[in-house]
């Protein structure tokens, strides 16, 4: 039998993924782990569950700790894919392994290591990035007891960690004192303080103001400049000018050649590095036909520049230009009280997309497959993230998780505890086809997250092509069946109790049919719970609203669910999921 022919008995029947091909097709016997033919029943298990499993997963075997990965670890390597296949950790990711040199002697000493969003600095990218990994070195052990290698299962949390930074930041802004005396230069200052405090995102920052007329605009504040060489302002002013005319961000590049002045202030976490990009952005507020002028931010030169770090960014010049515009209207002795109207429904709507966009940030991009539809809506007038979380998962043989989940409390707390709930919960889903195996494990889990004690979940497996619902609920608001003919039924048959509250609590089971174009919904109580009414009629509420909506397609029940049941501005985070089964 061929190398490949025995590494591919590793490996269902059926598509293969081009990594997976890689690992079948690599010469192993060049590299530590020797000829295929040689290797140890344990090296060949090890390496099966490892390409079987879709979390991230990287087994690190012998003294040599030669990497084999899957498909979903592969991302994390950055351009060190895939020239990292059989090649050794010490030297693939030598950039930290001051860091994981301790943890592997750990673990070849018998003992496991966790770590939680861990900074790590890699250059994985071609510079120093500021990274974030929550992860365990586990060993892997032959009959006989010796540690033959290390199964390293890991999640990187960057994303996550920065939108939580950030949301820090962005809720300081908001919680800004409004002027009491119009001075727009002390409305400027003071959003500059909090932003110089958040130098890891900003290294440095200018705001510029428009000057009557429109002609010009003048420097009115600061943070991050190196005093003894001032930039000039010529390269700064045209980036300004460009962004007050178009009302577009500018992206301002190589400023170590531009403005030496500037080049020299990153650093934050990582070190000390040339910034080398800015951005100038346009000030934009509300009742005004053009900016009122542009804050201009330096990028850290160890963050990758995303989608997410531009959102932060723009939410940023928002609540400066808020400021600004707060300061000139007090100036004005509140003489257009329709703009001051204006002015706070805008302030209103910049609050609660701040929440949307960071909370979105928190939970990650879903693509969603035919037949759903989520919805997530902050609590009415607040800027704080929260507990609240949805997700669907792609799981194998044409099944699809469906979970729903509820942390107590509100805020940055919160919602870390979610982020590690929805995370887990994804990856037990991966691992087990039963909802109630998921939220027997995640009760287990939950108990040793703080905060996490009374979290309710509703968990399901939707199977298509038998149209069944298997489900159990931890403690979480029955989810609602509809069918075509408007009969609805509330899911309540497999209720357990919340998670974290009693150890070995029972977790039940149960399956339901879904009909032919029948409506599932699940929510957290955010849609249905109102301070004046009992929680019976708010759920009565929903089931109306859902039957009447049952032959519109999803993301238009959706909003109809919307515009019916949250018209009212509800106090508490809201969270739902639709899924129609096929007709």
């Amino acid at each position: 039998m061929t190398l490949t022919g025995l590494l591919a008995e590793l490996l269902p029947r059926g598509a293969r993924s081009e990594h997976q091909r890689a690992v079948l097709e690599h010469d192993w016997a060049a590299t530590a782990l020797g000829d295929v033919e040689t290797w140890s029943p344990t090296l060949f298990a090890t390496v099966g569950a490892c390409l079987n499993s879709r979390f991230p997963m990287l087994l690190i075997w012998g003294p040599d700790l030669v990497m084999v990965y899957n498909d979903a670890y592969a991302p994390l390597l950055g351009t060190r894919h895939p020239a990292a296949l059989g090649r050794s950790l010490s030297d693939v990711w030598a950039d930290i392994w001051p860091t994981l040199r301790g943890m592997v002697e750990q673990v070849h000493a018998g003992e496991a290591t966790f770590s939680e969003d861990l900074l790590l600095v890699t250059s994985r990218h071609g510079f120093d990035e500021e990274t974030y990994f929550t992860f365990s070195f586990s060993p892997v052990v032959e009959p006989g007891g010796e540690v033959a290698g290390i199964l390293d299962t890991v999640v990187e949390t960057t994303s996550r960690v920065l939108a939580a930074r950030r949301m820090s930041v962005l809720q300081q802004l908001g919680s800004l004192p409004r002027s009491v005396h119009g001075s727009t230069e002390a409305a400027c200052a003071a959003a500059l303080e909090v932003l110089a405090e958040a130098r890891t995102d900003c290294p440095f920052g200018l705001v510029y103001l428009m000057e009557d007329g429109g002609h010009g605009a003048r420097r009115t504040g600061g943070f991050g400049l190196d005093p003894a060489h001032p930039p000039s302002d010529d390269v700064l002013q045209a980036a300004v000018r460009q962004a007050v005319v178009t009302g577009a961000v500018v992206a301002i590049g190589d400023l170590g050649a531009r403005l030496p002045g500037l080049a020299d202030t990153g650093g934050g976490l990582v070190g000390p590095a040339d910034v080398d990009t800015a951005f100038a952005l346009p000030l934009t507020a509300a009742g005004r036909d053009r900016p009122v002028g542009a804050l201009v931010l330096g990028a850290s030169p160890h963050l990758r520049v995303d989608a997410g770090y531009l959102t932060f960014l723009e939410l940023a010049a928002g609540q400066v230009a808020a400021a600004v515009a707060d300061a000139e209207a007090v100036l004005a002795e509140r003489r257009h009280a329709e703009e001051r109207a204006e002015l706070d429904r805008s302030r209103a709507e910049f609050f609660t997309a701040v929440a949307v966009t960071l909370q979105r940030a928190v939970l990650g991009p879903t693509v969603l497959p035919a037949g759903f539809a989520v919805h997530y809506e902050p609590a009415a007038g607040t800027l704080e993230v929260g507990g609240d979380w949805y997700d669907v998962v792609d799981l194998p043989g044409g099944l699809y998780g469906v979970v729903v989940g509820d942390v107590v409390g509100r805020g940055l707390d919160a919602a870390a505890v979610m982020g590690q709930l929805r995370s887990a919960g994804r990856a037990l889903l991966l691992e087990s086809r039963s909802p109630a195996h998921v939220l027997s494990a995640l009760d287990r889990f939950a108990a040793l997250v703080p905060g996490a004690t009374c979290s309710t979940v509703f968990c399901g497996v939707v199977d298509p092509a038998t149209a069944t619902l298997r489900y159990s609920s931890a403690g979480h608001p029955p989810a609602v069946l509809a069918d075509e003919q408007g009969r609805a039924e509330l899911l309540e048959a497999a209720r357990g109790l919340p998670l974290a509250v009693l150890e070995g609590a029972a977790r039940p089971e149960a399956q339901v049919s879904l009909p032919p174009g029948s409506t599932l919904l699940l929510y957290t109580d955010g849609l249905v719970e109102r301070r004046d009414e009992a929680l019976d009629e708010g759920i009565d509420r929903a089931v109306t609203a859902l039957v009447a909506g049952r032959h519109l397609a999803t993301d238009v029940l959706s909003d109809l669910l919307t515009d019916q049941l949250l018209a009212d501005s509800p106090d508490d985070d809201v969270a739902f999921l639709l899924y129609r089964s096929p007709g």
